[in-house]
Order: structure tokens, then C-alpha cells, then sequence
């Protein structure tokens, strides 16, 4: 067992008469890339926003632990937070200044990091889709981050635009050390790189899995995808 980083429980969230997310219980361990699963409605933003601090849960808590106390929680929700006029160091500096980081080499590092290194000059407006997620998680990657939180990371990019991001998420787990929170209607891609699986549904978390035990379920790699959409009832 890891260090536990992120603590959730009972976590309840309700919008007028619908119950968005129920009684949501999980951990997270330092070095989980958990890739959060469930078809549309089933809660997977609203409990991406409810760990970032993006809304107010009703119920329940969630906890930063052990050595994530002093670190922060890196977001990008519903696509890239990009400045369109401005060249990707250029975003990188006015949103550096949100997180009180002003060093230019950090800057550069974190355009090396996603692939950038060559186009950090270039406009955002002119990046293709799968430059400016990269660029995205560049930002969501500033300050002294522990905890990655990604939704829908994949959705628009070809393969190889899901390849690199795939390699990338990957380098940053590892070089890092930093933990990451990933949804995606692109089953295949997430069991590529995550380690631990949550499947939610109607707003209740309704299996766990490790990847090795959603292996054995599965009786293989080819048979994963199949398996969690049957699990879900087909709603992914």
C-alpha cells in the first residue's frame, strides 16, 4: 500500500431535485494515474469539480493527505483554459503570475514536458487541437502541483494526438511523481495507462478495480473495454 494522497467520503451533490453524485466514497495513493469511468450524466465532472474545489459539495468531505498537504491540485475541465492571442509561453507567464511562478526556465521545462518545446513561441490560436490540450496541462501544471485532475483529456484528437498525450500523462506520472485523475469515454486508451479504475453510475461509484484485478475479471487485455461497458450496462 502507497501513501494516501486524496481522501473522499460520503461525498453527496444535488442540483434542485437530482442527486448528481450519492454517498462517493475513494482513495487515492501517491503515484495512481485512476481513471474514473461512466457514461454521460453519471457525475464523473461534477466530482472532478467537487475534488478541485470548483463547487460546493452538500455531504460529505474531501481531504488532501500525507504529502499532497502542501502541494495543489492541477485542473483542466472541459477543455483547455487558452489564451488564443497569446504564444504558449506567453500563457504560461500570465498564468504563472496567478501562481505566484515567474521562473522562465520552469516555463521551458514545462514546454519540453508536453511537447511544446518547439511552438512555445508560436500563437495558441494556431496549435492543433492536440497542442492545445498539451498546453493546457502545461498550465494546470504550475505551481507546486501533486495531483492532476483531467476530464476528457482525449475527446477531439486523433490517434496519434492520443498517443502523445498517452506518453506524456505517462512522463509526468513517472519523472514527477505526481498523481493523476483521469475520465474518458475512450476506455481502451485510459487502461493503456492507469494502475486503478473506478466505474460510476448515476452518481454512485458501483465498482473498484485495480488493473490487475480488472484483468483477471476481464481474462484479458482485448476484453477489458467489453467488460466495462457490460458492467455499466452499456451507458459509457
Amino acid at each position: 500500500m502507497g501513501q494516501t494522497i486524496l481522501q473522499v467520503e460520503n461525498v453527496t451533490k444535488k442540483y434542485k431535485d437530482k442527486t448528481v453524485l450519492d454517498a462517493v466514497s475513494f482513495t487515492m495513493e501517491q503515484g495512481d494515474i485512476l481513471g474514473l469511468i461512466g457514461g454521460n450524466g453519471a457525475g464523473k465532472t461534477t466530482l472532478m469539480r467537487v475534488i478541485s474545489g470548483i463547487v460546493m459539495l452538500d455531504e460529505g468531505k474531501t481531504a488532501v493527505l500525507g504529502g499532497m498537504q502542501e502541494k495543489q491540485i492541477g485542473v483542466m475541465i472541459e477543455g483547455p483554459n487558452v489564451y488564443n492571442d497569446m504564444s504558449g509561453i506567453e500563457n504560461l507567464r500570465f498564468f504563472g503570475r496567478l501562481f505566484g511562478e515567474g521562473d522562465e526556465e520552469t516555463f521551458s521545462n514545462l514546454l519540453q514536458m508536453v511537447g511544446l518545446a518547439d511552438a512555445g513561441k508560436k500563437k495558441a490560436g494556431k496549435y492543433s487541437l492536440g497542442m492545445r490540450q498539451r498546453l493546457g496541462i502545461a498550465i494546470a501544471l504550475l505551481g507546486d502541483v501533486g495531483l492532476l485532475v483531467l476530464d476528457e483529456p482525449f475527446n477531439g484528437l486523433d490517434a496519434q494526438g492520443i498517443a502523445d498525450l498517452e506518453q506524456i500523462l505517462t512522463r509526468i506520472n513517472k519523472e514527477k511523481g505526481i498523481s493523476i485523475l483521469i475520465s474518458s469515454h475512450i476506455i481502451g486508451e485510459l487502461t493503456k495507462i492507469c494502475n486503478r479504475y473506478l466505474l460510476l453510475n448515476q452518481g454512485q461509484i458501483c465498482r473498484k478495480y485495480t488493473h490487475a484485478e480488472l484483468l483477471k475479471q476481464a481474462g484479458s487485455e482485448e476484453q477489458i473495454e467489453n467488460y466495462i461497458v457490460s458492467s455499466l450496462g452499456g451507458a459509457v
